[in-house]
């Protein structure tokens, strides 16, 4: 890299947009409280509380009820239509309690007690840590057993939706949170004081950058690194050792990563997307030339040829997608999975409609709402697929062929193509235009679901939420309830790093007769790491010494291999008990954990 290259990234406009917007200013960035769930907790405490001073009154708590009635996932709940009933009545009699001990010593997080309705609303916030044992079940008690005549509305609030092991708790999820927060901006950002605006405003942001990254942003970084993808490689490893220590550098190259520190880091993290590249592959290795398609880099889209006939319904958006009324694309969901999705366009209204009710007739559920003549686009088939690796171009094309024939979508994708050409889909089966798979790639496709199957069961006798593990076709990795409270003090690492980006994670590489299991260590910033790493020298935890110096990423402080060559599954399932229950792995846990009580966690 030489001064040119650094003259042309700063010229870059798209570089400079960037810029402008990953460094706007916001107090609470500069308070570093994204986290911390304790300070996200103490936010929305304030938020939900009517008789603060941000002038909402009621009106952040009450959206905050309608979220749970609008979440489809709640509405099983048994409190369901109770919760509809309160938003009949003024909420301005509410209480928020903080951190409210109970009789086991535990703290719930947010308690608002509305005296006059009779109601409790119980909030469990959950941000990088996970519930730990019969936690939910205590809370629930004990505020029945505080407020026996109340009713109890008890609320699981996380990151990605993830179910709460207590069925009466509705879910909730911090992108719920975001969006009340917009639609508060854009109702009383005239009527509420210019600091509160600006406060909510900040919040928002974070949550915006930190969890739902916008779309134009993502797509500018993807842009920036495409363009000058050896310099900003250069920089961000450079930036990395930009550590607590006093260290100056004379020279344009060290202002340059001073200025530029978060734009560098902003772009590496978002910039390296390959779902455009593995999307390329995936269409070369199964379709030919014929099949319309477009690699966008953030949802990279495609139509087959067998529902071309869907063109005969004209669109009245001719620049929706690859122009036609329907479409197949794929995209990295907020709980790093890989999605597929499939959607009605805005076609001409007689024939969109004919086409729902068709789908309709088949099984698929459309909403009355979408049959109206101002809808526009309806989601009908949609599908998730665990991905371990996020930066292996060949796991993610893998896992787009997985989704795509898959039994379930090959059943759909008749099915629409049956509807398309008026033909009965049970009777006239869709030739696929898929390259046949040799008979030794079946069988080892085979052997490997086995071993999946029996890596699945194995977290159910663990009680390993199926949030903290991933399946693909070469891996299988997983996380440990305390790894989030590591994740909570130390952050997520500085680049993509299988799917959980925290400190710590245990993965498995499947090979032909055998299962190499490594605990390792992830790049987070390079002087938290390298203290990590001394804690866990001092511990007797055993590395090579190169991780103790700030160049180090990935560390593996422990790995065992174990023969599964001829094993029935109930057998492999008892394989990976023995790689758990390994003596020396449990004594790194145990140790693990020492750090985390002794120095971790009272970490600010």
């Amino acid at each position: 890299m030489n001064i040119r290259d650094l003259f042309e990234l700063e010229n870059d406009a798209t570089f400079q947009k960037l810029n402008q917007q990953v460094n706007s200013f916001n107090t609470l960035k500069i308070l570093k409280l994204e986290n911390h769930e304790i300070r996200h907790s103490n936010i929305l405490a304030w938020l939900l509380n009517p008789k603060e001073n941000h002038s909402l009154r009621d009106y952040f708590l009450r959206k905050l009820v309608e979220h749970l009635i609008l979440i489809e996932e709640n509405s099983q709940n048994p409190l369901y239509d109770t919760v509809s009933e309160i938003l009949n009545h003024s909420l301005m009699d509410s209480y928020v309690y903080r951190e409210v001990k109970t009789d086991k010593n535990r703290y719930i997080d947010l308690v608002i007690v509305n005296q006059q309705l009779k109601t409790i609303i119980l909030i469990e916030n959950k941000f990088y840590t996970t519930e730990s044992k019969n936690q939910l079940d205590d809370y629930l008690s004990y505020i029945h057993d505080t407020f026996t005549d109340f009713t109890i509305i008890p609320i699981y609030l996380t990151l990605d939706g993830e179910k709460p092991s207590n069925s009466h708790y509705f879910m909730l999820t911090y992108e719920r949170i975001e969006s009340i927060l917009d639609t508060t901006l854009m109702l009383y950002k005239d009527q509420i004081g210019d600091n509160v605006c600006k406060f909510i405003e900040d919040y928002n942001q974070i949550l915006k950058e930190r969890f739902y990254p916008i779309q134009n942003q993502r797509i500018q970084a993807i842009d920036v690194y495409r363009n000058h993808k050896p310099t900003i490689d250069t920089l961000f490893e450079e930036t990395s050792l930009l550590h607590k220590q006093l260290q100056f550098e004379p020279g344009y190259q060290f202002e340059f990563m001073m200025k530029y520190k978060n734009t560098i880091q902003y772009i590496f993290k978002h910039g390296q997307n390959i779902l455009a590249y593995s999307f390329e592959q995936f269409i070369k290795q199964h379709f030919d030339e014929s099949i319309l398609c477009q690699a966008h880099p953030t949802t990279p889209y495609l139509l087959p040829l067998e529902w071309q006939p869907i063109e005969k319904i004209p669109v009245r958006e001719p620049g929706y997608w690859l122009g036609k009324g329907l479409v197949i694309w794929f995209d990295q969901t907020n709980d790093s999975r890989l999605r597929l999705i499939v959607e009605v366009g805005p076609m001409e209204y007689t024939g969109r409609l004919w086409f729902l009710e068709q789908l309709e007739k088949f099984g698929f559920s459309i909403k009355e709402s979408s049959k109206l003549e101002k809808s526009r686009y309806t989601r009908f088939y949609s599908q998730k697929i665990d991905v371990n690796k996020w930066d292996d171009l060949d796991e993610l094309a893998q896992a787009m062929a997985d989704l795509y024939f898959s039994e379930e979508f090959t059943r759909v994708r008749k099915q629409v193509t049956a509807i398309l050409n008026h033909e009965n889909p049970v009777s006239e089966p869709v030739q696929e235009l898929v390259k046949e798979i040799p008979q030794q790639q079946t069988t080892d496709k085979e052997r490997k679901r086995t071993v999946q199957q029996a890596f699945i069961k194995w977290t159910e006798s663990m009680s390993i939420s199926e949030t903290h593990y991933r399946v693909s076709s070469s891996n299988l990795s997983y996380k440990l309830p305390f790894f989030d409270e590591f994740k909570e003090k130390l952050g997520e690492t500085r680049e993509k790093w299988w799917w959980d980006n925290g400190p710590f994670l245990c993965w498995i590489k499947i090979q032909p007769d055998s299962l190499y299991f490594v605990l390792e260590v992830g790049p987070i910033e390079a002087d938290k790491r390298v203290r990590l790493m001394e804690l866990l020298q001092e511990k007797g935890i055993n590395f090579i010494k190169r991780a103790l110096s700030l160049e180090a990423k990935y560390n593996r402080i422990h790995s065992e291999t174990v023969s599964i060559q001829g094993l029935s599954e109930p057998e492999l399932v008892e394989a990976f008990h023995r790689l758990f229950k390994n003596d020396e792995l449990q004594d790194i846990l145990r140790k693990l954990k020492e750090v985390y009580d002794d120095v971790i966690s009272k970490l600010e």
